[in-house]
């Protein structure tokens, strides 16, 4: 197996400092904090791998060594997870090759491991009638809650990106909505023409309840009882309770089942993988042709 050559300034360069100076060179690339501390928390099972093998020098890292990492791992976590894993590695590696504090990547000769196909159960028609029901929509809280829901249903984004809508993202007169996505990237999505009635009759109940509580020029589009940006345990939580009072137990209700649901129906009436991936704001074609290809009767 082909060893690590590093240059002569970077010779017995520490993996855990490597690890260390990452996260830097993240934030300076504006990467979430999600995914930073994902990185953080992946690349931490791998230092002490090393460490156990009595060896944290990059140099010693090599193809055989992250396969056996990952065979390790693969004894402990499922087969996504250790993708995960190792996709971690491969970003890591890569930066230190852009660096030139090492001449290969070693990362890139190992495979990705076979995934179940499988995807997220979704949502029934009935099941999503009875959870749209649950929200008082004479409470604010309430109609918020059940505008949100349509949203994600509606749109597939993601429960982050909903909540991180303002005001002037939206755009009635062309019935769009520009989402800020992963890696902090812009897109258009666009709204039914169901969805645009209810978000303004919604904005109408809005403003007269900010103003109530004095946040007349709260800029989010889904506040939280403050007036201020809503975290995710401010849907989470009430979500679980509308499940339980709906009587759902055949699917997770989470967010990411609104975004798996649209997902689905969308390709079941004719929408190509190309368009999804624009919609649904993925990197690459490849969750989107899973869609596709999950959703098609076998031959």
């Amino acid at each position: 197996m082909r060893a690590l050559r590093l240059h002569s300034e970077e010779k017995g360069l520490d993996f855990e400092s490597a690890v260390g100076d990452f996260p830097e060179d993240c934030r300076f690339r504006n990467l979430s904090p999600r995914t930073i501390e994902w990185y953080r928390y992946s690349l931490g099972p791998f230092v002490r791998f090393l460490a156990d093998r009595g060896s944290t020098a990059v140099d010693a890292v090599t193809e055989a060594v992250l396969r056996a990492f990952l065979v390790e791992r693969a004894s402990q976590v499922g087969p996504r997870r250790v993708n995960h894993y190792r996709g971690t590695l491969l970003r890591l590696f890569a930066w230190l090759e852009d660096q030139a504090r090492i001449d290969h990547n070693p990362a890139q000769e190992v495979p990705k491991l076979r995934e179940p196909q499988k995807l997220v159960p979704t949502f029934t028609a009935d099941e999503l009638d009875r959870l749209l029901a649950q929200p008082d929509p004479r409470g604010f809280l309430g109609l918020r809650d059940r505008v949100l829901m349509l949203l994600l249903l509606d749109t597939g984004m993601r429960l982050s990106e909903a909540l991180g809508l303002r005001l002037d993202d939206l755009d009635f007169e062309t019935a769009t909505m520009r989402v800020l996505g992963k890696g902090r990237k812009d897109r258009i999505v666009g709204l039914s023409a169901d969805l645009s009635q209810q978000l303004r009759r919604y904005l109408q109940r809005r403003q007269a309840a900010l103003a109530d509580i004095g946040r007349p020029t709260c800029p989010w589009l889904l506040p939280n009882h403050n007036g201020g940006k809503a975290g995710p345990k401010t849907f989470q939580t009430p979500l679980r309770r509308y499940a339980s009072l709906a009587g759902i137990t055949r699917v997770r209700v989470s967010p990411h089942t609104f975004r798996h649901t649209f997902a689905v129906w969308f390709v079941r009436h004719g929408g190509s993988p190309f368009h999804l991936q624009k919609i649904l704001g993925h990197s690459s074609l490849d969750m989107s042709r899973r869609y596709c290809e999950l959703d098609s009767p076998s031959g």
